[in-house]
This record gives structure tokens, sequence and C-alpha cells, in this order.
């Protein structure tokens, strides 16, 4: 697939309803935006491609695209266990295997129009390729593990991908601080973070933007300003839906007591 000198915009304008219909996303998830906000144009930068672009471009065949098309805009806690299960085998044409490799295809950042091409065509070569495939895959499933580390018995994150590390080695709620925006951001898998009532600080950024709140309305996602916010966010998520603890093996279920590993049938995922 030759992508350098195709406009790429209106091609994923127009799926664009699909791949969210697929996925699931909640109503205030713009999906046009969503996706088409990534494509870099001309001088200007974008996020880049990642498995949503994978599937709005159908470089993931369709009948293996429901799992990316799910995380890229809503996590629940079926998608991620299927993640978990998967990811055991790992096997090359898996929905799993597919949504990690594109994973590990994109660096979100501000990306240029040529980075992106070269994006595109790099994952082409994971599509005719099933063994570096599924390396890439294994690979990203490495790289989410150590992107997050423990505090307080909370998942805290500074590098993208770690949240997703987070929830897939077990955990159900994290943090996420983004240096880029200064703020720092609380996630879950879980229908709600039981911020609902919670009182948001009313501060904005320098183009009036709110920098706490909801993240276009979530009721996983949130924003929090300051260090202070944040621990009382996270007081109360505590208070709400318990400690972030690991979940059960996906092999055998019994209770992780640490992530990545289970102790009981002796697998590490």
């Amino acid at each position: 697939m030759q992508t350098k000198n195709v406009n790429l915009r209106p091609i994923v304008e127009a799926v664009a309803a699909r791949v969210a219909a697929l996925g699931n996303w909640p109503p205030y998830i713009n999906a046009v935006q969503s996706l088409v906000s990534r494509i870099p144009v001309g001088d200007a930068l974008a996020p880049g491609f990642d498995a949503g672009l994978a599937c709005a471009l159908d470089l993931i065949p369709r009948d293996r695209q429901k799992l990316a098309a799910t995380l890229h805009a809503a996590y629940s806690c079926e998608a991620v266990q299927q993640v978990r299960k998967e990811a055991i085998d790992m096997d090359s044409d898996s929905e799993t295997c597919w949504w990690l490799a594109a994973c590990n295809v994109c660096q979100e950042g501000a990306i240029d129009e040529a980075s992106f091409h070269a994006q595109v065509e790099s994952f082409v070569g994971l599509v005719n390729n099933a063994e570096a495939r599924q390396d890439a895959a294994r690979r990203e499933l490495k790289l989410m593990s150590e992107k997050f580390k423990l505090v307080d018995g909370i998942p805290f994150v500074i590098r993208d991908g770690g949240l997703q590390g987070a929830y897939v080695a077990g955990y159900n709620w994290g943090v996420q601080y983004i240096e880029s925006y200064g703020i720092f951001f609380i996630g879950t898998i879980l229908p709600t973070l039981g911020l609902e009532s919670f009182a948001f600080s009313d501060r904005k950024d320098e183009k009036g933007r709110p920098v706490s709140g909801p993240v276009h309305g979530s009721k996983q996602f949130v924003k929090v300003s300051s260090l202070d916010e944040l621990a009382a966010a996270t007081k109360l998520v505590r208070e709400t839906l318990g400690p972030p603890m690991a979940g059960n093996c996906p092999k055998c279920c019994v209770q992780l007591l640490q992530p990545w590993a289970c102790d009981s049938c002796g697998i590490a995922f």
C-alpha cells in the first residue's frame, strides 16, 4: 500500500462511523475527529498512526478489527481480558497480535507527514509478514509492562502506553502524567471512576481550555491539574473502586499476587 501521494483523510473520514460502531465508542467521542486528526497534512504535526487508523485503512483484516477498534476509544474489562488471554500464546492472526503490532508502530507525539507515511509503510510490512507481526506484538507487550511503576499501590505512568500496560497487567485503574500538557490523568477500564460528584478545579490553559474534569465527558478518563487535586481525586477513586490491585490470571483465574506473572500455574505474560 503506497500512501505517500494519497490524501488519506477523506478515506478515513468516510469509514470513521463504521470503526466507531465496531468499537462501541461512547457518543461523546467524535469519531471523525478522533481518527482524522491523527493524520498530518503539509507542515502541520499530528499524533500519527495508531491501531484505530489501521482499522480505518483496513490494514487489519475486517474480521480482526473489533478489539483494536474498541481499545482506540472504549476500554472495557472484557477487551482487556481478551488481550491478557490471547497474549499468552500470541497467535499471529489473533486480534490481540494485530492490535499490539499496530501499537508498536505508533509513536505518540508530534509526527510530520513524511514520518506518518513511513509509519504506515512499516505496518504494511507487518501485515505481510506474520512472524514479524508476532515479534512486534511481543515487543510491544514487553514495552507496555515496563512503562508504569507502582506509587502507593497505584500504577503511575509518564510514558505513552503505560496505562494500557497496567490494565493488561491486571490493574483496573491508574494515573498518567503527560509532561507536554503539565497535567495528570486518571483512567479506568471499569464503567466509571466514581468522580461524577467530584469538585474539579476551574483552571484553564492559555487557550482557555479546562485543565481539570472529564475528558470529552468521559466517566472513565479525567484530568486533574495539580498534585493536591490528584491526591483528592485518587482518594475518592480508591474509596469507590478500592485499590487498583492486579486481577485474576487469564489462564487459571487465581488472584495475581504480582503483575504479569502467576504464582499458581507458573505462566508469565
